[in-house]
């Protein structure tokens, strides 16, 4: 058997000297506390006892409650019976009809097509002439007969082929160019063109009118604003004033023919016409002074419906 070295042997009496210490002084403690007396149990407080009270050796008489009054009923009025007034049946939402859009009116040959010297298709041409060849002129009242044809300045046409007006140096010319027309009665319209002006000195006079009446002329037009242009205002467009289309004459049936022998009688086709009337457009020129060229230029012709 190994032995303990010194310092060991004294380590193991010094842990065995402390248990002997603990364990003495436990039971020390033991012993102490089971010699001490017990201490007394808490006295209990005592409880007071209740105030008697003493009860009344008579009963109080109850004041009798006074019986309310109850107030007369009110004499009941019969209710009429109420008529009840009949419920009024909505009217229905009036919804307006949309405007139709009014159908253009077409001229002939608006664009003034095929143009030849003096003659302008589908149109018509007056002028105020008082001076012939050979006579004395004279500057403020010489008027020679006009000269009409296609322009060959391109700097002077407005869509193509566009019609010139213009007369014989240092005179002046004073005409109209008219075109009648059928169109609805009642229409509201007028009636414009396109014009450009060169005067190599002074201004020529342009309008556009339009008569109600559907005359072969120009002598009883309404006119626009009258404009006196050169080249520098460039392209102008004219005006009428507005009109409202009269009707025209009621147009008169022709009999249908009658059938010759062993041919089979016609079916007749016949539609009442529309009310018509009829219009004439205008268009005028004329310079306000004589000089070597006074030409004006008129295109695109149109009736504008409103």
């Amino acid at each position: 058997m190994q032995t303990f070295s010194r310092t060991q042997k004294t380590i193991l009496a010094i842990l065995a000297i402390s248990n002997v210490i603990v364990i003495g002084g436990m039971a020390a403690i033991v012993i102490t506390t089971m010699t001490r007396p017990l201490a007394p149990p808490p006295m209990p407080t005592p409880t007071v006892a209740p105030t008697r009270i003493e009860k009344p050796l008579w009963t109080p008489t109850p004041t009798p409650t006074v019986m309310p009054t109850i107030p007369p009923q009110p004499t009941r009025t019969r209710t009429p019976t109420v008529t009840p007034f009949p419920t009024a049946t909505p009217s229905p939402t009036f919804t307006p009809s949309p405007t139709p859009t009014p159908a253009p009116i077409l001229l002939n040959n608006d664009n003034f097509d095929m143009l030849m010297t003096n003659r302008i298709p589908g149109w018509k041409w007056d002028a105020y002439v008082n001076y012939r060849p050979g006579q004395q002129a004279d500057v403020e009242t010489s008027y020679a007969e006009p000269f009409f044809s296609a322009a060959d300045d391109p700097l002077r046409q407005i869509d193509g082929s566009t019609l010139k007006i213009e007369t014989m140096r240092w005179l002046k010319y004073r005409t109209w160019v008219h075109q009648t027309i059928t169109v609805p009665a009642g229409s509201k319209l007028y009636f414009q063109i396109k014009v450009n002006v060169f005067s190599s000195l002074d201004r020529v006079i342009v309008k556009a009118g339009i008569d109600p009446s559907g005359a072969d002329n120009c002598y009883d037009a309404q006119w626009g604003k009258e404009e006196r242009l050169n080249q520098d205002n460039g392209i102008v467009t004219l005006q009428s004033p507005t009109i409202v289309v009269p009707p025209g004459e009621s147009p008169t049936s022709t009999p249908a023919p009658t059938p010759e022998h062993g041919e089979e009688k016609p079916t007749p086709t016949e539609t009442p016409p529309p009310s018509l009337g009829r219009i004439t457009v205008c268009f005028y020129a004329e310079p306000t002074y004589p000089h070597i060229n006074n030409a004006a230029f008129f295109d695109k012709a149109v009736i504008v419906v409103k």
